[in-house]
């Protein structure tokens, strides 16, 4: 698991890398979205820092859910990209 904040190229590089890989958007604290790396909601577009907010970011999906269970987070499906 690889978590990013203010490292935007990191994080794309990321995305680039891992394209079938989850994306759990932290900036909805204390619900945070659990997103597919290629979702539109995570779109680089629109001049704003894709890493301002939070990102925890791994190839297995159920270790982002166990660790924001642990952290005290409810993390939700995003209804677009149907994770």
């Amino acid at each position: 698991m690889r978590h990013f904040r203010n490292e935007d190229e990191e994080y794309i590089a990321w995305l680039d890398h891992y394209p079938a890989g989850f994306v759990l958007n932290l900036g909805r604290k204390p619900q945070p979205m659990m997103h597919t790396a290629q979702c539109v909601h995570l779109s680089l577009s629109g001049g704003i820092s894709p890493t301002a907010a939070p990102k925890a970011c791994s190839m297995d999906r159920e270790k982002l859910e166990r660790w924001g269970r642990e952290a005290g987070l409810t993390v939700i499906p995003c209804s677009t990209c149907k994770t």
